[in-house]
């Protein structure tokens, strides 16, 4: 299997996980667009809004406290989400997506776990515990977003397959939230959108889909103005390692 369908792959088996809890949680739940977030027109994705600052308390021990939270002196061929570029591994750790020890043992964890791990400061916890939660918690989809606008493209990347596997009408957000990831440096997202989305948009639907990834990464870039009070960051490209199947052709 090619090592940009795997990445694929990765993405998919955390919606999938997410959604088989969120049935066993509730058969009934409602689209996350509930109290909390800003109205929308439909179709678009969920606003996310700067939320209020938690109130200082002891942070809980981590569950996990011997996982590894970096890829450093992790085996590259362990790593799900890397194609072997040698500068990729910050890249990854930078933007939240988890190294090969906690996505093995994340997928596994409680739902419990996840969010002890998240109160005790582990953003990748903290991700997937949201990702599961999707469809349940009305607050998920917007925390999700908020932790895209501070550089997490593996949570974009989580909703994304989220939304395209719910029904046919979150395909067009399933793909704006892609290209925002893309836009902000996962150039990987374009190898394997089609594989996530599970079928071609329209040219209308295309288009629509473009204006409202526009829209969403420069309320990203607000979003991140607001909370901090200066522009973000420069976007760092994702270093790629082309596959020589595909350069070959």
């Amino acid at each position: 299997m090619k090592k940009q369908v795997w990445i694929a792959v990765a993405v998919l088996v955390v919606a999938v996980i997410g959604a088989a809890s969120v049935w066993r949680s509730t058969s009934g739940a409602q689209a996350p667009h509930g109290a909390g977030q800003a109205s929308k027109p439909a179709g678009q994705a969920a606003t996310p809004s700067v939320e209020a600052a938690p109130t200082a308390s002891i942070k809980p021990p981590h569950p996990f406290p011997d996982l590894p939270r970096s890829r450093e002196g992790l085996d590259i061929g362990q790593d799900p989400f890397s194609t072997g570029h040698p500068e990729e591994r910050r890249w990854l750790d930078q933007h939240g997506f988890p190294n090969g020890a906690q996505w093995t043992r994340y997928q596994q964890a409680s739902d419990a776990e996840l969010d002890q791990a998240a109160r005790a400061g582990d953003t990748v916890a903290a991700t997937m515990r949201d990702a599961r939660r999707l469809g349940v918690d009305p607050e998920a989809e917007s925390r999700l977003l908020a932790a895209g606008a501070e550089g997490d493209l593996f949570a974009l990347s989580l909703l994304s397959s989220w939304k395209a596997g719910t029904h046919a009408a979150g395909i067009p957000e399933a793909y704006a939230i892609s290209r925002v990831a893309e836009m902000r440096g996962d150039l990987t997202t374009a190898l394997h959108r089609e594989v996530m989305l599970g079928a071609r948009l329209s040219g209308e639907q295309r288009l629509l889909a473009e204006a409202e990834a526009l829209h969403l990464n420069l309320h990203l870039n607000a979003l991140y103005r607001q909370k901090h009070g200066v522009d973000p960051p420069p976007v760092e490209m994702r270093p790629y390692l082309a596959d020589p199947d595909d350069t070959a052709r």
